[in-house]
């Protein structure tokens, strides 16, 4: 009965400890400022990138940054629509 009566008292002491804490609010930018605002687009940035079908062969590619968030995003764009287009047996 003792152990019980702990238990019960631990239990409410963590709850009410978590309700006590308010939640912060979540962190808003200036608008127009991206993750990339301060960042100089017409920098070149190079990356190793690796050959299909070869474990050893990898190529350097050197663009600007602007060309590779545009090629990230065009890759993001294919997946999602790759996922949102499948054919699904029946």
């Amino acid at each position: 009965m003792k152990i019980l009566l702990i238990m019960t008292a631990a239990l409410t002491a963590t709850a009410a400890f978590a309700q006590s804490q308010p939640a912060a609010p979540p962190r808003r930018s200036a608008p127009g400022a991206g993750p990339h605002a301060g960042l100089d687009m017409s920098e070149t940035i190079c990356r190793s990138q690796s050959v299909v079908g070869s474990r050893l062969t990898r190529n350097r590619v050197c663009v600007t940054r602007q060309q590779w968030l545009e090629q990230q995003r065009m890759d993001r764009l294919y997946t999602e629509k790759a996922q949102t287009n499948r054919i699904w047996p029946q």
